[in-house]
């Protein structure tokens, strides 16, 4: 046999364990953010009038979930590098099991948001956070965007909308939060055959590593990345947790409003996918500029028209948008700062964004404050132009950079 041949034979189990290791990426990442985010985007009204509150109040649930989720994310990458990705994922998971049962027998608003807030966000974070996008990409070193994008590709935030809603109008909110909570345990067996990447996956093109430096939050272009990231998730995760709302206001039957999140789950899938491609041809960056403007655009289309295929058409084109915000920004972080400095980048990140998680519960209270959601609606718009502007002005900067 010669060499070359030898080469390839060893390279085949290498090979077909990196698939292995993307496929356990990408059903982590869909268990754990495709229930946070489905089961809490049609529930918000169900959750409104079990306990009898605000529509503000109601959106925090998925506000708080979202803000544990990213204040964790120093912790996570401390907890990756001392007990390692499986293990970090499991205690995610136990978590997540604890914290959707707990939802289910609680009485009371604020009960329910003390679990988000203390099991359901943290154990989100621990399982389909970091270390999805850390097994995918660095399994993957040479395919970064793809893996990543493949990783992230969520499935469950179409299915979870539908079937919970159906789930909820027979057997109520207990049955739902229970049923996430056991879909959580099928996840187990796919947790055990986790392993760590190797060592030496680090892409070609990163050209120095600072994981030395001290001053990585000195650096304007690590603000810039975290404003606009915080923007375009804010963006998507209000258009998510009030999209609902919004149809049935214009007078959209409940059911088919409920379609909505359903449609924007599909059009994600495709959107992870072609936000991977476009990332490895174009950059993270312009990928991150045209993901901006298309989150301008679906608030555009909404705030001019309740006609429901007018709705499902921005649906579609956030969808695809917010697929690839944090994919993206975590192949950005690891062209800009390297492999050795990059869960300590993401974690500063997901902590520092920590004041966008608010997106949902502001755009409720001016809801209730205005009796209309026309306000947060136009400040939406204006924020996610300007992400797309900030996302295109560091393209242009790293551009200079190499030059």
């Amino acid at each position: 046999m010669s060499s070359l041949a030898q080469r390839r034979a060893a390279a085949d189990p290498d090979r077909r364990k990196a698939r292995r290791m993307l496929v356990r990426a990408f059903l982590a990442q869909n268990v754990a953010t495709g229930s946070a985010f489905g089961g809490f985007a049609v529930s918000i009204l169900a959750i409104q009038d079990r306990f009898d509150t605000t529509r503000g109040m109601a959106a925090m649930v998925l506000a708080l979930t979202v803000l544990a989720m990213s204040g964790l994310g120093p912790l996570v990458a401390g907890l990756i590098s001392r007990i390692g990705l499986r293990s970090t994922m499991m205690l995610g998971l136990a978590l997540s099991v604890t914290g959707y049962v707990l939802l289910a027998l609680v009485q009371s608003i604020e009960a329910t948001l003390v679990i988000c807030t203390l099991a359901i966000g943290p154990g989100a974070s621990l399982l389909g956070g970091l270390p999805p996008s850390i097994l995918a990409g660095n399994w993957h070193p040479h395919a970064r965007g793809r893996a990543v994008g493949i990783a992230y590709i969520p499935l469950f935030v179409t299915v979870i909308p539908l079937l919970g809603s159906i789930m909820m109008q027979r057997f109520g909110l207990p049955a739902l939060f229970l049923a996430l909570a056991g879909l959580h345990i099928c996840l187990l067996p796919v947790l055990l055959g986790v392993s760590e990447p190797p060592e030496c996956a680090q892409p070609e093109h990163v050209a120095e590593n600072p994981a030395s430096r001290p001053a990585i939050l000195s650096q304007p272009l690590f603000w810039a990345i975290l404003v606009g990231e915080g923007v375009l998730q804010a963006s998507t995760i209000t258009g998510s947790a009030h999209i609902v709302a919004i149809a049935t206001e214009y007078g959209v039957a409940a059911s088919s409003a409920a379609l909505l999140l359903s449609i924007k789950g599909l059009a994600s899938i495709f959107g992870s996918i072609l936000a991977g491609l476009a990332c490895d041809k174009f950059g993270a960056s312009r990928t991150l500029s045209v993901a901006g403007a298309g989150l301008t655009a679906s608030w555009v289309v909404i705030s001019m028209s309740g006609w429901f295929p007018a709705l499902a058409l921005a649906m579609i084109i956030m969808g695809i948008s917010g697929a690839a915000i944090f994919p993206l920004v975590t192949v950005l972080v690891a062209q800009l700062f390297g492999i050795a400095a990059f869960p300590r980048v993401v974690g500063f990140l997901g902590a520092f964004t920590l004041p966008f998680t608010f997106g949902a519960p502001v755009a409720g209270w001016l809801r209730d404050t205005m009796n209309n959601y026309h306000l947060a609606m136009l400040l939406l718009m204006a924020l996610s132009f300007g992400a797309a502007m900030n996302f295109a002005w560091i393209g242009r900067a790293m551009r200079g950079s190499r030059a």
